[in-house]
Protein backbone atom coordinates (compact mmCIF):
# COMPACT_ATOMS: atom_id res chain seq x y z
CA UNK A 1 0.00 0.00 0.00
CA UNK A 2 1.46 3.34 -1.01
CA UNK A 3 1.53 6.41 1.19
CA UNK A 4 1.41 10.15 0.43
CA UNK A 5 4.12 12.05 2.32
CA UNK A 6 3.79 15.85 2.40
CA UNK A 7 6.82 18.10 2.89
CA UNK A 8 7.05 21.89 3.07
CA UNK A 9 9.67 24.62 3.22
CA UNK A 10 10.24 23.70 6.90
CA UNK A 11 11.59 20.29 5.79
CA UNK A 12 14.37 21.79 3.63
CA UNK A 13 17.71 20.14 4.39
CA UNK A 14 16.08 17.18 6.12
CA UNK A 15 15.67 13.50 5.43
CA UNK A 16 12.69 11.18 5.07
CA UNK A 17 11.98 7.49 4.77
CA UNK A 18 9.68 6.18 2.06
CA UNK A 19 8.83 2.95 0.30
CA UNK A 20 8.93 2.25 -3.42
CA UNK A 21 5.53 3.29 -4.79
CA UNK A 22 5.00 6.05 -2.21
CA UNK A 23 4.39 9.59 -3.38
CA UNK A 24 5.97 12.72 -1.96
CA UNK A 25 4.01 15.96 -2.20
CA UNK A 26 6.20 19.07 -1.98
CA UNK A 27 4.37 22.34 -1.17
CA UNK A 28 6.45 25.53 -1.43
CA UNK A 29 5.59 29.24 -1.39
CA UNK A 30 5.99 30.92 -4.76
CA UNK A 31 5.63 34.39 -6.25
CA UNK A 32 5.78 34.23 -10.04
CA UNK A 33 5.25 37.99 -10.55
CA UNK A 34 9.01 38.53 -10.85
CA UNK A 35 9.44 35.45 -13.02
CA UNK A 36 10.57 33.23 -10.15
CA UNK A 37 9.23 29.67 -10.27
CA UNK A 38 10.07 26.37 -8.60
CA UNK A 39 11.52 23.73 -10.94
CA UNK A 40 12.00 20.01 -10.23
CA UNK A 41 15.60 18.86 -10.76
CA UNK A 42 15.31 15.43 -12.31
CA UNK A 43 15.54 13.76 -15.66
CA UNK A 44 12.61 11.35 -15.40
CA UNK A 45 14.84 8.27 -15.43
CA UNK A 46 16.05 8.51 -11.84
CA UNK A 47 14.72 6.99 -8.62
CA UNK A 48 12.16 9.82 -8.26
CA UNK A 49 9.59 10.53 -10.96
CA UNK A 50 7.69 13.83 -11.18
CA UNK A 51 4.06 12.88 -11.77
CA UNK A 52 2.35 16.25 -11.29
CA UNK A 53 3.14 19.93 -10.76
CA UNK A 54 0.89 22.93 -10.31
CA UNK A 55 0.81 26.44 -8.94
CA UNK A 56 -2.03 28.10 -7.09
CA UNK A 57 -2.54 31.83 -6.58
CA UNK A 58 -5.67 32.35 -4.46
CA UNK A 59 -5.56 36.16 -4.73
CA UNK A 60 -5.70 37.44 -8.29
CA UNK A 61 -3.77 40.63 -7.52
CA UNK A 62 -0.42 41.38 -9.16
CA UNK A 63 2.49 40.27 -6.98
CA UNK A 64 0.40 38.10 -4.69
CA UNK A 65 2.01 35.03 -3.20
CA UNK A 66 0.96 31.55 -4.14
CA UNK A 67 2.01 27.97 -3.72
CA UNK A 68 3.78 25.49 -5.97
CA UNK A 69 2.91 21.82 -5.55
CA UNK A 70 4.99 18.93 -6.90
CA UNK A 71 4.01 15.27 -6.64
CA UNK A 72 6.89 12.82 -6.98
CA UNK A 73 6.68 9.02 -7.04
CA UNK A 74 9.40 6.85 -5.49
CA UNK A 75 10.42 4.43 -8.27
CA UNK A 76 13.39 2.51 -6.84
CA UNK A 77 14.96 1.71 -3.50
CA UNK A 78 18.11 3.43 -2.28
CA UNK A 79 19.13 6.87 -1.09
CA UNK A 80 18.70 9.91 -3.33
CA UNK A 81 18.13 13.65 -3.16
CA UNK A 82 14.87 15.37 -4.04
CA UNK A 83 15.88 18.84 -5.23
CA UNK A 84 13.95 21.83 -6.53
CA UNK A 85 15.32 25.20 -7.56
CA UNK A 86 13.60 28.58 -7.29
CA UNK A 87 14.58 31.04 -9.96
CA UNK A 88 14.01 32.41 -13.39
CA UNK A 89 14.17 29.38 -15.69
CA UNK A 90 15.38 31.35 -18.73
CA UNK A 91 18.47 32.53 -16.79
CA UNK A 92 19.77 29.00 -16.13
CA UNK A 93 21.94 28.41 -13.06
CA UNK A 94 22.70 32.13 -12.69
CA UNK A 95 18.98 32.79 -12.16
CA UNK A 96 18.61 30.36 -9.24
CA UNK A 97 17.62 32.31 -6.13
CA UNK A 98 17.35 29.38 -3.69
CA UNK A 99 17.01 25.61 -3.53
CA UNK A 100 14.92 23.08 -1.64
CA UNK A 101 16.50 19.70 -0.99
CA UNK A 102 15.75 16.63 1.10
CA UNK A 103 17.40 13.22 1.25
CA UNK A 104 15.02 10.34 0.54
CA UNK A 105 15.82 6.88 1.93
CA UNK A 106 13.63 4.47 -0.04
CA UNK A 107 13.05 0.80 0.71
CA UNK A 108 11.05 -1.89 -1.00
CA UNK A 109 7.65 -2.59 0.58
CA UNK A 110 7.55 -5.50 3.02
CA UNK A 111 6.93 -8.79 1.27
CA UNK A 112 8.53 -7.79 -2.05
CA UNK A 113 11.62 -9.68 -3.28
CA UNK A 114 14.93 -7.95 -2.70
Amino acid sequence: MSTMITVTECDDGGELRAKVGDTIEVRLPENAAGGYRWTFDGDGDGPLELTQSSSSYPHATVGSAGEAVFVVRVRTSGTTRLRLTYGRPWEGESGVHKTFEIVVHATKPVGEPV
